[in-house]
């Protein structure tokens, strides 16, 4: 009866472990995904004529990054691989 019950707690013990270990890597690969750049203001609306207006987030955090922070300014995007802006992009946490 001891020794099994021994053998349950090894078990569960190995299974915390691993699980603990899962979650850590995936919360650092996540968090090296989200980070913060800087965003761009079409000039005339051409998303290859861009101009560097604040720095925005990766993270969606429900409101899209705006000159100022404002809502009812231009909208801010990052550069994609061909140097457009096009890449959404959200207004940090202050």
């Amino acid at each position: 009866m001891k020794t099994r019950f021994k053998n349950r707690l090894g078990a569960l013990a190995v299974a915390a472990a691993l699980t603990g270990a899962f979650a850590t890597q995936a919360m650092a690969e996540r968090s090296e995904l989200a980070i913060d750049q800087q965003g761009y203001e079409r000039v005339n609306g051409n998303q290859m004529d861009c101009e560097p207006r604040e720095i925005c987030t990766t993270i969606n955090t429900g409101n899209v990054c705006t000159v100022d922070f404002e809502a009812d300014q231009t909208q801010l995007f990052g550069l994609d691989e061909a140097e457009r802006c096009t890449v959404i992009l959200y207004r940090p946490n202050e």
